[in-house]
């Protein structure tokens, strides 16, 4: 098999990486952008990357072809199909909202 050739990347593309790489929360989303900057800054080999995040090198190739034909949105999750969501925004917001209070302000006997 052909090894895949990253191009190199622009330093806006290497900053919008290095960036969603330090604040995203999402741990797929981290491993996809650290598998196409090990290919970019290391030229490691997918098999190679697939050692270090711990995932097939089928895998590694998938995420690194579709950021190629993408960006960096090809990284994201596509839309599944499934039922829609049960809550709203509304009640997601109140819920916090009740979570982040005291128990004894909400007249539990209990403070933790």
């Amino acid at each position: 098999m052909r090894a895949l050739q990253m191009p190199e990347l622009t330093e806006e593309q290497q900053s919008e990486l290095s960036e969603m790489y330090r604040t995203t929360k999402d741990a797929r989303i981290r491993t996809r952008v650290q598998m196409v900057l090990l290919s970019v800054e290391q030229h490691l080999t997918a098999p190679r990357i697939a050692i270090i995040v711990r995932e097939d090198a089928e895998t590694v190739r998938r995420w690194l072809k579709r950021y190629m034909a993408q960006g960096i949105e090809g990284l994201r999750d596509r839309p599944r199909s499934g039922a829609p969501p049960k809550t709203t925004l509304a009640y997601e917001e109140r819920a916090l909202e009740a979570v982040r209070r005291r128990p004894r302000s909400l007249g539990q006997p209990y403070s933790m």
